[in-house]
């Protein structure tokens, strides 16, 4: 190859090798440009500014902004934010950043996005430092945005789960204390020390509960709970969990049945964290069903995946509240009647827990006071897997 072959743009005058370099860097520029001539007309965008509004083939959004009928300090939406008098202040010379405004270009394009986008306005002058263009560059920052507002949700409900963390560690320390005084100040008694000591003793098992629902869920968010596998039976899964749940749930006067066949259905996984999902949506469809509500726990097979399923008529799920309800810290709305407390975190246990086993946690609600419906799928075990069946304990 000859030493003294050139580029192609080698042989064009400065000037226009200039203009070939702008126009390359313009069109390649990963951010939004639109170049602005004096009064306010686009004279041009690049590619980025097309990505940016998702702009189709033969849209009607850049045939718009590029005609000669539009003009950018004319645009209602950049005069109702009042950004129209800033922008006005770069054909006066002076650089400029727009603050950011959620921008609606579907009135123009149809079904176009509306995005949060904020801008810097570059005059571009000549040499006598007169204008003459501007350089309008986007940003958009709808993602930005959003993220910080799931921040700030996320911070409001963890204050509000510190708030209620107090509460309910609180609550159980007036009996205890009145338990106390009670044996220290009271004759000897055989009666009075059984009554004291079933009080304390039944705030203690809720306390001991509340902190080991703490525990699980940091070592769940730390990625530090480890999952003991053997094949085990649905059925003792069920079994055990109904044990469980069963005295909440005969407290609060509930009805309740079991659903479906769980004869030969086996399951490879931790047999303590597939009763605890299950526990975990038997109690938390007791606490959020009014006294003398209906629940029913209902498995079935379909190939080679199984469903556990709590059904119940209580308060229901709000549509706000139904996209959230498995995140840490989410919890509805609390009632006088609704007196067993709880931190709310029993649901991103159920999700965590179900998600390891390698299934998916769903929840389902048509509005409130009209019950919920949460269900677990899982695979079931290899009929040639060769491990013992395990009993729950």
């Amino acid at each position: 190859m000859s030493s003294d072959r050139t580029s192609p743009s080698s042989a064009l005058p400065h000037g226009a090798k200039s203009e070939l370099r702008f126009r390359a860097l313009f069109e390649q520029a990963p951010v939004s440009i639109q170049i602005l001539a004096p009064g306010g007309r686009t004279l041009g965008v690049n590619q980025a500014w097309e990505d940016l509004w998702q702009i189709r083939e033969g849209s009607a959004l850049k045939a718009h902004v590029l005609s000669s009928a539009y003009n950018v300090l004319h645009d209602p939406q950049l005069i109702a934010h009042g950004i129209a008098p800033l922008l006005q202040r770069a054909f006066d010379g002076e650089p400029v950043t727009l603050p950011a405004i959620r921008y609606d270009v579907a009135t123009l394009d149809g079904d176009g996005p509306a995005r949060w986008v904020t801008a810097r306005a570059h005059p571009i002058k000549d040499d006598d430092g007169r204008v003459l263009e501007v350089m309008l560059i986007h940003e958009d920052i709808t993602e930005r945005l959003a993220a910080e507002q799931a921040l700030l949700e996320q911070d409001r409900r963890k204050d509000e789960f510190l708030a209620m963390l107090a509460h309910e560690l609180r609550n159980p320390m007036a009996p205890i204390s009145a338990a106390a005084d009670l044996l220290r100040t009271l004759g000897p008694s055989e009666e009075r020390v059984r009554k004291a000591s079933e009080v304390i003793s039944r705030q203690v098992r809720h306390m001991t509960s509340l902190v080991d629902d703490l525990l699980d869920v940091s070592r769940v968010t730390r990625g530090l709970i480890q999952l003991e596998r053997s094949v085990v039976e649905v059925a003792a899964i069920v079994a055990n969990a109904v044990e469980q749940a069963r005295p909440l749930i005969q407290a609060r006067g509930h009805a309740f049945a079991i659903e479906g066949d769980t004869d030969g259905i086996r399951l490879h996984g931790d047999p303590h964290r597939l009763v605890q999902v299950v526990v975990n949506l038997l109690n938390n469809a007791a606490k959020y069903t009014p006294r003398g509500g209906r629940i029913a726990l209902a498995i079935a097979r379909a190939g080679t995946t199984v469903t556990i399923s709590v059904r119940d008529n209580g308060i229901g799920l709000d549509s706000e509240l139904l996209p959230h309800v498995f995140d840490l810290f989410t919890q509805a709305e609390r009632s006088p009647d609704r007196a067993q407390g709880g931190l709310g975190i029993g649901l991103a246990l159920v999700r965590n827990i179900v998600s390891m086993h390698g299934g998916h946690v769903t929840a389902h609600s048509d509005g409130p006071g009209l019950g919920s419906l949460f269900t677990v799928t899982l695979d079931v075990a290899d009929d040639g897997a060769a491990l013992a069946v395990a009993v729950c304990a």
